[in-house]
């Protein structure tokens, strides 16, 4: 007897349960959080990076031995023999979790890669133990620690200031690319709001608390799940060709606009 496909749904409950493992392992792992250098000054890693994302990668591997893990931390696993990849950030906003700041996240997602599309994701939100959800085709979620679950929307409240979140590279010469650019885009914001997460901040859209979001150098476990809460919230989102690094914009609506309309 052929085991049938999960559907997006039941996706993004193992979306969640790893989330939340994730953010579970943070609070409870004994690994340092001193921090490693990578590629260029100011881009680290840490112990509890790679502990976190073990932990999560554990759980996907029982529960879905064939499908494909890719991390930010530790090298690709699983044989991808039925389609399906994981893109795991185990914490997204490292340089903020070094500092002792609370803005940072774990962030779960499944790719189809047979149909070319984003099945489910999660983010759970280490701060508040929030965590924010979507599944295809079914909208967004955001389930607070006691319980509550809260569809996602995402347009601003008439009257507050539009806020523009921005995250900026590491590379200098992109940062200095990204800051002419923001500075072009202002003119239709009241303010702007760089977090350090870019996971995080497309949840605010999502969430209509920044009318928008750019950055312009994010690998795919730094927009994976985002993106497509985001965008099952009502936001248009323009991702990178494929799977690879660059740009996401996220645009949330304006009050009054359709959220049909937008996806058509």
């Amino acid at each position: 007897m052929t085991k049938s496909t999960p559907t997006p749904r039941e996706f993004r409950t193992l979306a969640i349960e790893a989330a939340r493992l994730g953010s579970a392992a943070l609070s409870h792992g004994q690994a340092t959080r001193d921090a490693i250098s990578k590629r260029i000054p100011g881009d680290v890693v840490t112990e509890m990076d790679r502990a976190v994302e073990l932990r999560i990668r554990e759980h996907l591997s029982d529960r879905r031995p064939n499908d494909r893990i890719v991390g930010e931390e530790l090298a690709d696993s699983g044989s991808g023999a039925t389609g399906f990849e994981w893109f795991i950030d185990p914490i997204d906003g490292t340089s903020n979790f070094v500092h002792g700041l609370a803005l940072h996240c774990t962030s779960v997602a499944v790719y189809d890669s047979e149909r070319e599309r984003w099945v489910a994701g999660a983010i759970a939100v280490h701060s508040d133990e929030a965590v924010y959800a979507a599944a295809a085709g079914d909208g967004a979620q955001k389930m607070l620690a006691d319980g509550t679950v809260i569809a996602l929307d995402a347009t601003p409240a008439p009257g507050n200031p539009r806020l523009l979140g921005v995250g900026l590279s590491y590379d200098p010469d992109v940062r200095a690319r990204q800051l002419d650019d923001i500075s072009a885009r202002m003119s239709d914001y009241d303010d702007m709001r760089s977090l350090g997460t870019a996971a995080f901040a497309l949840c605010l859209v999502a969430e209509g608390v920044f009318a928008s979001f750019v950055e312009t150098d994010l690998f795919v476990y730094d927009w994976a799940a985002g993106a497509l809460i985001a965008e099952e919230s009502g936001a248009v989102v323009e991702r990178p060709r494929g799977l690879g690094r660059g740009p996401i914009i996220a645009h949330g609506r304006r009050s009054g606009e359709d959220r049909d309309a937008r996806r058509r």
